[in-house]
């Protein structure tokens, strides 16, 4: 842990009501650690928490029926897209050719 306080070279600075920080070195004195790293551990536990339930939030998950269903639409075949042709060669069209580099084109396959 010595080592790795060494390598610690950012810095949070915020302001606490003082009944707050008692609460926190209360709390850090019952851990049996500095009030600075106990605040430190608590917010990363936090921060971690909240990260894995919104990426858990974000995961969409799929019962067999449906994953067969997602997989056999993504494996077909794209039919033509009419008006998607037409805006990708009117998008091509309006363009600037200022040079061959810099030109931005869209393909339709």
């Amino acid at each position: 842990m010595q080592r790795e306080a060494r390598n610690m070279n950012a810095h949070m600075n915020f302001r606490l009501f003082s009944h707050d920080k008692a609460l926190i070195d209360a709390a850090a004195s019952l851990a049996g650690l500095r009030p600075q790293t106990y605040a430190r551990q608590k917010l990363l536990e936090i921060a971690q928490k909240e990260i894995a339930e919104m990426s858990l939030s974000n995961t969409v998950i799929l019962n067999a029926e449906d994953w067969q269903r997602f997989v056999d639409i993504m494996e077909a075949p794209v039919s033509e897209n009419k008006n998607l042709k037409e805006a990708v060669d009117h998008f091509n069209k309006e363009m600037p050719r200022s040079s061959a580099t810099n030109r931005r084109q869209c393909r339709y396959h």
